[in-house]
């Protein structure tokens, strides 16, 4: 139970994280959103990882069922993503350095996959 609770005051650091650099962004009147987008991410990542924690510690069927279809449907994500990236670069309507890009896909990415476990976690 104290890991739980370390997950979730990790995951108030970054929401502190996130809305400081927001409010500071907005005041210089240069906000990154990328960057923003990444603390979110992890703020995401951590609050998840203490919901899942009680239910991924143990090491059944039901655990490994869920991790398994959730990175299946984070895999079909993560081409519809691709797709929609490819697509728009080569369209022009996405003007992206190259490490932007890759910031951006992770934090989907990291997005995804947790959000699947925590819906098929309380479908199953």
């Amino acid at each position: 139970m104290a890991l739980r609770k370390i997950y979730y005051i990790i995951g108030g650091l970054f929401v502190f994280i996130f809305l400081a650099k927001l409010a500071f962004g907005i005041a210089a009147g240069s906000i990154s959103l990328i960057e923003l987008l990444m603390f979110g991410t992890l703020a995401f990542l951590s609050f998840a990882g203490g919901y899942l924690y009680p239910q991924f510690k143990q090491k059944d069927e039901r655990s490994q069922h869920i991790r398994q279809k959730g990175m299946q449907f984070s895999m079909i994500a993560l081409s519809v993503y691709l797709l929609v990236l490819i697509i728009g670069m080569q369209m022009g309507f996405i003007t992206l350095a190259g490490i932007d890009v890759i910031r951006i896909l992770v934090s989907l990415q990291i997005i995804t996959v947790f959000s699947s476990w925590i819906i098929l976690s309380r479908k199953f």
